[in-house]
């Protein structure tokens, strides 16, 4: 039994990889929309009070 790995790792199905993309995608999504709206206020370029 020389070269067997005790560890055998299944494939991933499809639902699941296309499931994960998605809802990462939709993630970076938000994150990317958020920074647009609420950036400057994070960094220091303008006050939340400011109109």
């Amino acid at each position: 039994m020389a070269g067997a790995h005790p560890i055998h790792v299944h494939p991933v199905r499809p639902l699941y990889r296309v499931s994960a993309k998605l809802l990462g995608a939709s993630m970076w999504f938000f994150l990317m929309y958020r920074a647009k709206k609420d950036g400057p206020v994070l960094f220091g370029l303008k006050h939340p009070w400011d109109h």
